[in-house]
């Protein structure tokens, strides 16, 4: 791998890391904050607080995948594939699985599968070039 593309991609890393950060604090404080905090300004702005660091977390992504040559931007669509399909099967299950009583899932948690499959396999082309 150049040695460009494995800065951009380590560069990635680094922000993508804080991003996932503030991502997770603000995940659990809009959780905390539904069922915590009374109705009214506050509670929604701290529900919605998750929406700009994820919207962070695409557009770093975005910006490493148009700064990579062509070998990382096809691995980057394979992991990226893979993630998808991961979360396809997880949701046609889950759905079936709802009918049987399991408790309903939100969007943010099929969001969350596919970045907990896309991210390792980032690391693991930036470790090994693979």
């Amino acid at each position: 791998m150049r040695s460009e593309t494995r800065d951009v991609l380590v560069g990635w890393v680094r922000m993508f890391g804080l991003a996932f950060l503030v991502y997770l604090i603000a995940m659990v404080t809009a959780v905390w904050a539904y069922t915590s905090v009374a109705a009214g300004p506050l509670r929604t702005t701290l529900i919605v607080a998750p929406i700009l660091p994820g919207v962070a977390l695409i557009g770093l992504t975005l910006r490493a995948y148009r700064l990579c040559d062509d070998y990382i931007r096809l691995r980057t669509l394979q992991a990226a594939a893979i993630a998808v399909l991961v979360v396809a099967v997880f949701s046609l299950v889950y759905s079936f699985l709802e009918l049987l009583g399991m408790p309903r899932l939100g969007a943010a948690w099929f969001s969350n599968i596919l970045w907990l499959v896309f991210v390792p396999r980032m690391v693991r082309l930036i470790a090994t070039g693979k």
